[in-house]
């Protein structure tokens, strides 16, 4: 009894070594993930200039920890293919090599890393500016990629228009800020004080509106005599003069800014303007996101899967030629207003100071409050149940009353708003523009989505900061022109796919699609 125990469990332990070569593989890549890191901060002054003597010696062990890992991996996958080789069952050794072989190519990496940096001693300054480069580039890709695992979670569909979606927004953007600057007779700031002479007293007079009364006395479905009472008709009089006041308040409010605290009134209505730019901007993706899904992808709702991705490309074809024949194909420019123009320089003690574009700020700031009102909206609102509920399984989520072609517009809505805000700050940080011009970013941001695992928001959000920080840094620390940038971006597409199929943060199943 005691052997039969005994094998049982050593063919337990035997099932178990494809997940803990995955785990191997994974604390492999974090040591040579913080000896490189150790190695930068070394060699450009971070450390202190000249460092100190033990800071290489705490290199030296860290190389060395990591070939002794390699070793050790090494007789560990040569005793194991031969216990299974032993073995009356043919078992597949395949993921043990590959997890092995990552770790040899972590190896390498740092190598090469260690020998660029070495060599070429960049400063602190140019560390820093890429580093500020891949945050906002990530923050970009992040946005596109949630509607890519949106879409995903829900149809099982990858949505290859999506980028197309973006630049729409760009386009849309820009009519915007083209608008505002002729209301100001060339002048953003000019045209901004119009804009927001209507758009604050606006915003201010809805606050007046009892507006939870009035939504839920609209989401009634019956309504009862004992419901028109004088309390609600008193209410539903009261709406006009509660508009009134609020918006005499809003423009109050408004000139109070401009004749006593200037300085606050410009502040105050460029970042109006700029609002109504953006939301120009979100309204035409969703807009052209929203026309696809019922033109592209609902009649194919029942077919393989392999049918609405031909669509998804095709749509993203039909998109770049109706966008060259009504644009045309000549570049277009972004006009940054003087609030947001310029850089902001971040000093590092002695180590010099970092410029930081005050529209990267605001690309960061914005993209991470939008992706935490996507995930809050997801996890804890009505909608956001609905959805998961669609994504766990269709047909039961339509026997419990849920309607789901409404959440898969919705969803689309939310991926093609994102997008939109994406595609807008993208302008205003580039400055320019073209109609093809969102097919790479598309691109980019699947493979930041698969990179942090498909259908998992916040392996979405943390996929295209890791991408875009890839791309930033990658070139110069391997010692490549950073013309390879897109190289190394798809080359992680590629290993991700290889090392971990599911993505860093795993693929989420069926109970937690979206």
């Amino acid at each position: 009894m005691a052997e039969v125990t005994q094998v049982r469990r050593l063919a337990r332990l035997d099932l178990d070594y494809d997940h803990l070569s995955g785990r191997y593989f994974g604390f492999g890549a974090l040591l040579a993930l913080v000896r490189i890191l150790w190695v930068i901060a070394r060699t450009s002054g971070l450390l202190g200039t000249p460092p100190a003597a033990y800071y290489q010696t705490i290199e030296d062990i860290l190389l060395g920890g990591l070939w002794v890992y390699a070793g050790l991996g090494l007789l560990a996958v040569i005793l194991i293919v031969l216990e299974r080789q032993r073995s009356e069952e043919g078992v597949a050794v395949s993921k043990l090599l590959i997890n092995y072989a990552g770790v040899i190519l972590f190896l390498v990496l740092t190598i090469r890393v260690d020998s660029v940096v070495e060599t070429e001693k960049y400063s602190i300054t140019l560390w820093g500016l890429q580093l500020v480069n891949g945050v906002v580039l990530g923050g970009v890709y992040a946005l596109i990629a949630l509607g890519y695992t949106l879409v995903y979670g829900i149809l099982f569909m990858i949505n290859f228009a999506h980028g197309e979606v973006l630049i729409m927004g760009t386009f849309g953007g820009w009519f915007a800020l083209t608008y505002v600057t002729d209301l100001g007779g060339g002048t953003f700031e000019a045209g901004a004080a119009s804009v927001a002479g209507f758009l604050l007293p606006l915003f201010i007079a809805l606050l007046f509106l009892p507006l939870e009364t009035l939504s839920e006395r609209l989401g009634r479905k019956t309504e009862t005599s004992a419901e028109t009472s004088s309390t609600w008709l008193l209410t539903l009089f009261s709406v006009p003069f509660r508009f009134i006041a609020g918006a005499l308040v809003g423009y109050a409010v408004l000139q109070a800014l401009g004749g006593y605290a200037p300085q606050v009134y410009e502040v105050v209505i460029t970042v109006l303007a700029l609002l109504f730019v953006v939301a120009v901007g979100m309204l035409t993706s969703m807009l052209v996101a929203v026309g696809l899904e019922r033109v592209a992808y609902r009649p194919l709702r029942g077919a393989p899967r392999l049918t609405p991705l031909i669509s998804a490309i095709g749509a993203s074809f039909f998109l770049q030629q109706a966008m060259l024949n009504i644009f045309g194909p000549l570049q277009r420019f972004y006009r940054r207003p003087k609030l947001i123009d310029g850089t902001i320089d971040v000093r590092i003690g002695d180590l010099g100071t970092i410029p930081v574009t005050k529209t990267g700020i605001v690309i960061v700031i914005t993209s991470i409050l939008l992706m935490v009102f996507l995930y809050l909206f997801v996890q804890r609102s009505k909608t956001g149940r609905a959805m998961r509920s669609v994504a766990e399984d269709k047909h039961t989520a339509a026997l419990m009353g849920v309607n789901v072609d409404r959440v898969i517009v919705i969803t689309f809505a939310l991926g093609a708003l994102l997008a939109g805000a994406a595609g807008v700050m993208l302008g205003l940080h580039n400055l320019s523009f073209r109609y093809r011009d969102g097919f790479i970013p598309g691109l980019k941001a699947f493979t930041a989505a698969v990179v942090g695992g498909i259908g998992n928001i916040p392996g979405a959000m943390f996929g295209g900061f890791f991408l875009g920080l890839a791309e930033a840094l990658g070139p110069t620390m391997l010692g490549i022109p950073t013309e390879y940038k897109d190289v190394i971006a798809f080359s992680l597409l590629v290993l991700v796919l290889i090392f971990r199929p599911t993505g860093i943060f795993g693929e989420v199943l069926s109970e937690k699609k979206v």
